[in-house]
């Protein structure tokens, strides 16, 4: 086949020159490229062409998650510095707030952070959390008052002698906080 190399014996015995920032265990080990060398070698492909093939995959990959190449898809929906800072601000946001750890969000600003379709999903998301502020009608303060209430023994324990005024206090602030009466 082409260079007149002939393919391994299994898949396992591949040896390709692998590019730079790119390891054979790691892609064996990564569950998108898992059957990857299989479908290879099935295809009879020689380590010179595995070598093209990984190549050219990972140029794709890198003028992919490129920032100039994500910043050129996302200004299509956010046309102005201000509105892309936004999505940008709310992607981050929603980002953090489900990653569940620093280790985790940072994995996932690897595989995605230039990602933008991700970018897109994450500022809707990041949308729709709101911003780090107190509940309109509500000032800081009142909004840890109301956060104290309901975590006093009072509010669940009909029994506690406070309960009646816990109940009203939490009332009368959830009102205040939905514009209610």
């Amino acid at each position: 086949m082409g260079s007149g190399e002939a393919p391994p014996k299994t898949a396992d015995e591949y040896a390709p020159t692998m590019p730079e920032g790119m390891s054979l265990d790691a892609l064996k080990a990564d569950p998108l490229y898992g059957g990857f060398l299989k479908g290879a070698h099935a295809r009879g492909m020689n380590n010179a062409q595995l070598s093209y093939v990984l190549d050219a995959m990972q140029v794709r990959e890198s003028m992919r998650n490129s920032p100039e190449a994500a910043e050129a898809d996302l200004r299509k929906d956010f046309t102005n510095d201000h509105a892309l800072t936004q999505a940008l601000q709310r992607s981050y946001r929603a980002t953090a707030a489900y990653a569940g750890t620093e280790e985790t969000r940072g994995k996932l600003e690897a595989k995605f952070g230039n990602d933008p379709d991700f970018i897109r999903l994450m500022a809707r998301i990041g949308g729709e959390l709101g911003e780090d502020s107190p509940p309109a009608g509500l000032s800081g303060a009142e909004s840890q008052t109301l956060e104290s209430l309901i975590a006093h023994p009072a509010y669940l324990d009909r029994k506690h002698p406070e309960h009646a005024r816990v109940i009203a206090q939490t009332k009368a602030m959830y009102a205040k906080k939905t514009g209610g009466t």
